[in-house]
């Protein structure tokens, strides 16, 4: 089949995810031009709470990429893709995670994609810095974690070419088991420094669950925060961060221990 758009869709916290998205559809890209065939490219981020999400036809190439949040995909995810129409188009999964492990996070998102009528057809997991443990993974993405996904780019687009329909593409198994493992979140939310805060909204606007108050950037609602990060690195003033102390710095610790083993990248 003859693939005329890459259409990405990208939640991301502090940045990584977004960074493996745009590598694979530049490979993809480039590798489709190299058999001669031209592809448009959109990339849409669909991290803020306002996102909307694009359609898309039946000849176009899906790249959902999204972090593994306790090995389950992000909340907000499910609520963005519900809002997908029906489809048979490919799609590809892009994964990232903090050198632990994915878990249930790639079924998870495959069983949503084919509720829509998408067919996975290739999929990676990409160890990234870790957003919350930010002593885990530090580097990463490297050139070898990239690698992989120019892989997975090189093969996805040797397997669509040779494909009559999304369907006869489809990955033969996904990794993961259900029902999907129990995640609540974590307990360590953004704090603010209210006297570097000008009250600007950038957080309230990036925020992918509207847990920040918009007549007051400095309250958060904790119960709804999914510690994403992203008011934290779209802040221009720098004045919010991760709160939790000492409780915070043995949990790293303890992490660090347990994630000392260097992960690889993957394909699936």
């Amino acid at each position: 089949m003859q693939i005329t758009r890459v259409h990405a869709l990208v939640f991301t916290g502090a940045g990584t995810t977004m960074t493996v998205a745009r590598r694979f559809c530049d490979s993809f890209a480039g590798e489709c031009g190299r058999q001669g065939m031209q592809v448009e490219v959109a990339v849409n981020d669909i991290t803020p709470a306002s996102s909307a999400v694009p359609s898309i036809g039946d000849d176009e190439l899906v790249v959902v990429a999204v972090p593994s949040y306790g090995g389950r995909i992000p909340l907000p995810v499910a609520a963005r893709l519900s809002k997908v129409e029906h489809v048979d188009a490919p799609a590809v999964m892009l994964v990232t995670y903090g050198n632990r492990a994915v878990d249930d996070t790639f079924i998870e998102l495959a069983d949503m994609l084919e509720s829509k009528g998408m067919a996975p057809v290739g999929a990676a997991a990409v160890v990234a810095h870790h957003s919350l443990m930010t002593n885990v993974a530090q580097g990463r993405p490297d050139q070898d974690d990239l690698s992989v996904v120019d892989e997975l780019a090189r093969q996805a687009s040797s397997k669509l070419a040779h494909a009559a329909c999304a369907r006869d593409a489809r990955l033969g198994s996904v990794p993961g088991g259900r029902p999907y493992r129990e995640f609540g979140g974590v307990p360590f939310k953004p704090q603010v420094d209210e006297e570097l805060c000008v009250r600007c909204g950038a957080c309230v606007v990036q925020c992918p669950v509207c847990a920040i108050d918009a007549e007051d950037p400095t309250k958060t609602d904790a119960d709804t925060c999914i510690s994403c990060m992203r008011c934290i690195d779209v802040c221009p003033r720098g004045a919010r961060e991760i709160g939790g102390g000492l409780a915070l710095g043995a949990a790293r610790k303890a992490f660090a221990v347990k994630c000392a083993k260097r992960q690889k990248s993957y394909l699936l």
